[in-house]
């Protein structure tokens, strides 16, 4: 991988995001693998700040960090966001305050006071980059080239890592939808089927806030009001034990359906203050693959998560209304 001072650069926005959404990565909670490449990362760049940041669609959210007590800043603020626009190259600003990007930056003239960044961009199978493993200094400072490969190094460690967690989903998910009757099964070979998605927001927030005990109770009765909704031959199931429940229905998923899921995710998520949001997608035929069903309605579920409002539609994919 070359390394180098990055230039301004393009790229896709909608599959950069689309490509972050899949790694159920932002939002997630802490895990000590992430955090031993932030510490590697500090250590071996003498750094006395350093994350694991990732760039959703309005935020830097950091998945770990040493140095700074937040976990999260407004995306017009991230250095990170510059850094992501050239997936291939680190970023390396020698000294902010010199730079007619960041020298009247908030972070430059007061708070963290940093002058010197360096980051590494987390590049996706897409050659799209959703975050970085950076490093900040409060004086100016160069890194060498040892620094620049094991910052490379420790960026593509995370990535692997979130290529492992990827694949992980993919495989509960098929084993969760791929039981289910609706799904293809040899009772009704022809029949159409729908997967439905619900997803509690800010995850990590709410159990920092709450405690795991007292969310994981309220996840427990979302699950069982979620249960209580189902037809005969429908199947739920709650992945790797988070916020994001998946619901194979017979037929295609009819607005009044995915609406009544919304409103009981949002019951628990009004009770830990926070948000749900439902997206749905119909199969094709009754014989179709779900997991690419799963895949349709995950999109619908990225754009639902962009714009936040009303009912949109395609062809294949619905979003529910509040």
């Amino acid at each position: 991988m070359a390394l180098g001072i990055r230039t301004e650069g393009t790229m896709s926005e909608t599959q950069r995001q689309r490509d972050l959404d899949t790694y159920r990565i932002v939002d997630s909670l802490p895990e000590e693998a992430y955090d031993d490449i932030v510490r590697l990362a500090a250590r071996l760049c003498g750094a006395p700040v350093a994350t694991m940041s990732l760039i959703d669609r309005d935020r830097q959210w950091f998945k770990s960090r040493v140095g700074i007590e937040s976990t999260q800043t407004p995306r017009a603020l991230a250095f990170c966001d510059h850094a992501i626009r050239e997936p291939q190259l680190l970023m390396e600003v020698r000294d902010a305050a010199n730079d007619p990007r960041f020298r009247d930056h908030p972070d430059v003239t007061g708070g963290l006071g940093i002058r010197f960044y360096a980051g590494m961009p987390l590049v996706t199978p897409h050659g799209t980059a959703v975050g970085t493993v950076c490093v900040i200094d409060h004086a100016p400072r160069t890194l060498d080239d040892t620094q620049r490969e094991a910052l490379a190094s420790l960026a593509r460690i995370a990535m692997n890592l979130l290529e492992s967690r990827r694949q992980l989903l993919e495989a509960q998910r098929a084993a969760a939808i791929q039981a289910s009757p609706s799904a293809g099964g040899e009772a009704r070979p022809t029949s159409r089927y729908s997967v439905a998605i619900l997803q509690l927001q800010d995850y990590a927030e709410t159990v920092r806030r709450h405690g795991h005990r007292h969310v994981e109770q309220a996840l427990l009765q979302c699950e069982r009001a979620l249960e209580r909704l189902l037809a005969g031959g429908e199947s739920m199931s709650r992945l790797a034990g988070g916020p994001e429940f998946v619901l194979t229905l017979e037929g295609d998923a009819a607005d009044e359906r995915l609406q009544a899921i919304e409103r009981v995710g949002q019951a628990t998520a009004v009770a830990l203050g926070t948000t749900a949001l439902a997206a749905a997608a119909g199969s094709r035929s009754g014989t179709e693959n779900p997991l690419a069903v799963f895949e349709r309605a995950d999109e619908a579920l990225t754009l639902r998560k962009s714009t936040q409002a009303g009912i949109a539609s395609t062809d294949e994919a619905r979003f529910a209304r509040h």
